[in-house]
């Protein structure tokens, strides 16, 4: 069993401000625009670049924006005397990898000040916090039964996860769930199969990172048999930090964390099954003491080996293949559309792109727009 990473993987808050005035007509303004043109549109509020989505959120918030795939979503609300809450986001489980808990809390109060608007201690509300651990682990076979759990938890199992390479694999286990929001949740899933699946590049480059510290070679995720990995995830949502534990601030969060997860673990167990016919004796499988024991220590400062250049320039290069992919694939279904034979595609293609390249001379005002707009969705 090989630790390839721990941190935070998701953090929600909220905080009992608003932003300037001064910012809500150009808000309003991208707001309109990204309405109008279907895509996100972006806006500088005091040289804090936001993508601006045509639509705000429940709660009253009025407007969604993106600082971008490693920064966070900021909901926000016009200010009012009547609402001292303005300010919900959501924080990029890549930012929380890359920078922890601490390095978190110190982007986001540079970010308010930045945009002049003072914090004051007990101003934010923690909504949610997650914690994973990562394993190499090439033998463990999950066992949905291997649960042992305080009765006052609900169990339900995920839908499994399809294989790369392997589609119908019936009867492995690719994932459970225990617990549900707003409470306390444990995650236990393939987390090899969801990077494949889902195209998550970023995460084999935190895992090598760690190899490479450790003077190992990198993973090949193509080799299933030296490269399953699993990750247990810790979950803890506002009811359950706030009325069974008291949390809601940075602080409170920070000094009761490590309490909350220990007990998390205690109340939700992965176990080996023995012949005993009282499940709540089984002994913990190794999994589980292994977790418990990366807990120790300063939660707070935790993050990855991989550095934020690093990560950026794989995500980038990962929504270049993916452009270009569906370039090819338009391109296809124009030479379909069009009646060409496979023999003619490389002519077709060339003609194609000199059909673009006229279309962006004819129109340059709407070609230099999208462009524009384009470029501030990739931000």
């Amino acid at each position: 069993m090989e630790l390839l990473h721990k941190g935070f993987d998701a953090l929600e808050l909220a905080y009992a401000v608003h932003l300037p005035a001064k910012f809500m007509p150009k808000l309003q303004n991208a707001k309109q625009k990204a309405m109008d043109n279907g895509q996100p549109v972006t806006v500088s509020l005091d040289g804090l670049e936001f993508n601006v989505a045509s639509t705000g959120a429940r709660g009253g918030y009025a407007f969604r924006c993106d600082t971008g795939s490693d920064g966070e979503i900021w909901f926000l609300k016009q200010p009012s005397t009547n609402d001292p809450w303005g300010v919900r986001m959501s924080v990029s489980a890549i930012q929380c990898a890359l920078h922890g808990l601490a390095g978190v809390k110190q982007r986001l109060e540079s970010k308010f000040q930045r945009l002049g608007v003072p914090l004051r201690y007990g101003q934010e509300s923690i909504a949610r916090v997650d914690f994973a651990l990562d394993f190499m682990m090439p033998d463990f076979g999950l066992k949905g039964d291997n649960f042992v759990m305080n009765s006052r938890f609900s169990r339900m199992t995920h839908a499994d996860i399809t294989e790369y390479r392997e589609a119908g694999t019936s009867g492995r286990i690719t994932g459970v769930t225990v617990g549900k929001n707003p409470g306390r949740q444990v995650i236990v899933y393939d987390k090899r199969a969801e990077v494949l699946k889902k195209g998550k590049a970023h995460w084999p480059i935190i895992w090598n990172k760690a190899r490479e510290a450790q003077g190992l070679p990198p993973i090949d995720l193509n080799d299933r048999e030296t490269s399953q990995i699993w990750r247990v995830e810790l979950r803890a949502y506002k009811k359950h930090l706030k009325e069974d534990w008291g949390v809601a601030t940075w602080w409170q969060l920070q000094e009761k964390l490590p309490k909350i997860f220990f007990s998390l673990l205690t109340d939700i167990r992965y176990t080996t099954p023995t012949p005993d016919k009282t499940r709540h004796r089984w002994p913990e499988h190794p999994l589980w003491t292994q977790v418990r024991s990366e807990l120790h220590g300063k939660l707070s400062e935790m993050k990855s080996f991989a550095t934020e250049g690093a990560v950026k320039e794989c995500l980038h290069a990962e929504r270049d293949d993916m452009l270009r992919a569906m370039i090819a694939g338009s391109l296809i279904a124009l030479a379909a559309h069009r009646n060409i034979e496979l023999a003619n595609l490389p002519a077709f293609t060339r003609n194609a792109a000199e059909e673009f390249i006229t279309m962006f001379r004819d129109h340059p005002a709407k070609t230099e727009r999208k462009l524009s707009i384009a470029k501030g969705k990739l931000t």
